[in-house]
């Protein structure tokens, strides 16, 4: 059975899209695209201890906080950064491209600006700006700071981690279970 020039043609035109689309760098999401808050139904102080109890577990050590204004600031240094191709860098969390010239990038940093925002007595909201820099060097020398754009991906996860720990936490009216257990035990009017 002998096939047409025709069939050859399109299968070949959409088998060699379907390569040049594979192999195409997906680029970072628009700053406005990535989910990088949410309200939660517990109180003020639950919400505040479980941010830094998220920090904590993710190992990333908090610079400032002020409990009143509900602002935390912190820093993760220990981002690995890598190298995909000469001259281009990214990680698992950022795209940091091409620096200058004859520059190389090294020692990545995550810095993360936390809003904790009162609501009423059970509602408070979570919002985290991410920010990646990496150390630009020419030789051994450092030359300044390159940044590097969020790809989406840590903002939910520490969102996730957030619910996690917040789940873990129970609401003040079930902390205790009640000790008025009379209700389930049988009565013998019958």
């Amino acid at each position: 059975m002998r096939k047409s020039p025709t069939v050859f043609a399109v299968g070949m035109t959409i088998a060699v899209g379907v390569f040049l689309l594979a192999g195409c760098a997906s680029f970072p999401p628009p700053k406005e695209a990535i989910p990088n808050s949410r309200v939660y139904g517990y109180g003020y102080d639950d919400v505040w201890e479980s941010v830094l109890a998220t920090l904590s577990g993710l190992n990333i050590p908090v610079k400032s906080m002020e409990k009143e204004s509900g602002n935390i600031v912190a820093e993760d240094e220990t981002i690995e950064l890598r190298q995909y191709e000469p001259g281009r860098y990214d990680s698992i969390y950022c795209f940091c491209g091409s620096p200058e010239g004859y520059h190389v990038l090294k020692e990545l940093v995550g810095a993360y600006t936390i809003s904790v925002s009162r609501g009423t007595d059970v509602r408070t909201s979570v919002n985290i700006d991410v920010s990646f820099q990496a150390s630009q060097y020419f030789g051994e020398r450092v030359t300044g700071r390159f940044p590097c754009l969020s790809k989406g991906i840590f903002e939910p996860i520490f969102l996730e981690r957030l619910d996690s720990q917040l789940a873990t936490r129970r609401e003040p009216s079930r902390r205790e279970p009640s000790r008025n257990l009379d209700w389930w035990k049988p009565r013998r009017e019958y």
